[in-house]
């Protein structure tokens, strides 16, 4: 009984597993943005920056330490004292040596360290804090790379399934052709080269199918792979070429202004400004004094024998506070030529940046030009396919009722044949030009 409810509730959740395989255009960009191995990469990228500005920061906090030391002298050292310390008689130029001190000793100390001031450390501080930036901008750059994979991958695979759909029709249609123009050459109103005509474009069909069989297990091997699933796991794609094409043309964002700041190549580069102002600044704080304070408290024991943990043990305190000063007064002028190269170093990414603003208006023209030229080729295809389809339709009935030839026939199918062909392409062309315009503007929706 209990196998029989354990079968009902496989059966039960099976459409649910299906549904796991199962991804539209959108899903599948966004499955990618979460698994993809890339994408993992930069947030962990993001993770270790966080961690670099903590440890920055540390510096700057009381430093603790603690030190345990012990000694046992198997020679004591021999200090040389004038003999008239002993003897007022003695020559002063007579020394007597002697040993001090216990065989044994050991001491403990814990010592504190504040930095007071550090003008490279306030900079390391907004440096630790752009690095983390550049970071995250990485990771937004990275996502729009897989994004762009992901799409590519998904309509790679929707256009294989496509091709496959196309290709299988017509050599349903031309197996039919094939069959009743086989009646009609056994009835003598056709030639048989008109016969031996079909038969080469049905083998050239099928070998295509086979290619294109092999290209679409390859297309949904490369989807699972950027999605960050395993190559030969099941996959459902739930939206068709024709789905995407819709998706493609109702966009937006190409009638919207462009926002240059949004745009992540603007953001990163406006990053780069900072980080090398921060530079320079970084090269003057070295010429700064820095200021450090510390503190020691410890205790010391002696003895000939190692009776330090007993209880009796004498221990001597010892503690100190103070301050230390670090003035850098003369470098041989190398400090000053770091600061002139990185002022430098600041005036060129200032300039690349101008450029880059002017650079990037000048490509949301050409991507927003490339989209409607996308757009307008796709609407072409779709009306150029329904006018070959139908072209190819009138040349098969004038064939059949004797009006028409077979090279006028066999003209129509290889134009249809084509013009699929374009429409599929222009479909892909769309929907991925749509994807480059979007991560351009960086539009989400």
């Amino acid at each position: 009984m209990k196998y029989g409810w354990m079968m009902i509730w496989l059966v039960a959740l099976a459409p649910a597993l299906r549904a796991q395989e199962a991804f539209g255009f959108r899903e599948a960009i966004d499955y990618a943005l979460t698994h993809n191995v890339q994408v993992k990469k930069s947030e962990n990228e993001i993770l270790k920056a966080r961690k670099k500005v903590w440890e920055t920061t540390a510096t700057g906090l009381p430093q603790v330490s603690g030190t345990v030391n012990y000694q046992r002298f198997i020679d004591k050292p021999v200090n040389m004292m004038p003999a008239r310390i002993f003897n007022p008689q003695a020559p002063p130029d007579q020394y007597i040596p002697v040993s001090f001190g216990t065989d044994q000793n050991m001491k403990w100390s814990v010592n504190v360290n504040q930095l007071v001031f550090n003008g490279s450390y306030i900079t390391g501080l907004y440096s630790s804090r752009v690095y983390k930036k550049i970071s995250e901008l990485a990771a937004v750059k990275t996502r729009q790379k897989v994004k762009e994979a992901a799409a590519q991958a998904y309509v790679n695979a929707v256009l294989a399934d496509k091709n496959l759909e196309i290709v299988r029709a017509n050599i349903d249609v031309v197996r039919r052709n094939l069959a009743e123009t086989r009646e009609m050459y056994k009835n003598g109103f056709v030639e048989d080269t008109d016969v031996r005509q079909l038969e080469i474009t049905l083998a050239s069909l099928e070998n295509r199918l086979k290619y294109l069989e092999k290209m679409r297990e390859t297309a949904y091997e490369m989807l699972n792979f950027v999605m960050g699933r395993r190559p030969d796991e099941p996959l459902v794609l739930t939206e068709d070429a024709e789905a995407l094409a819709r998706l493609a043309a109702d966009f937006k964002s190409a009638r919207a202004e462009f926002d240059p700041s949004r745009n992540i190549d603007y953001r990163i580069g406006e990053n780069r400004v900072r980080a090398q102002k921060l530079m320079v600044r970084f090269e003057q704080s070295k010429m700064l004094p820095s200021i450090g304070a510390f503190y020691s408290y410890g205790k010391n024991a002696y003895n000939n024998d190692f009776t330090f943990f007993d209880k009796d043990q004498a221990w001597y305190e010892q503690s100190f506070v103070g301050l230390s000063l670090n003035i850098p007064l003369f470098g041989g002028l190398v400090r000053q030529k770091r600061v002139g190269q990185a002022r430098l170093d600041y005036r060129n990414a200032l300039l690349d940046f101008e450029n880059l603003s002017r650079e990037l208006q000048i490509k949301y023209k050409k991507l927003l030009s490339d989209y409607t030229l996308a757009l307008d080729e796709w609407h072409t295809a779709r009306k150029n396919l329904d006018l070959a389809a139908e072209i190819e339709r009138r040349e098969r009935i004038k064939y059949k009722e004797g009006v028409g030839n077979s090279f006028r026939l066999n003209l129509a199918r290889m134009q249809l044949y084509q013009t699929q062909q374009q429409y599929i392409d222009a479909i892909g062309k769309l929907v991925l030009k749509k994807i480059e315009l979007e991560n351009f503007l960086n539009d989400e929706e």
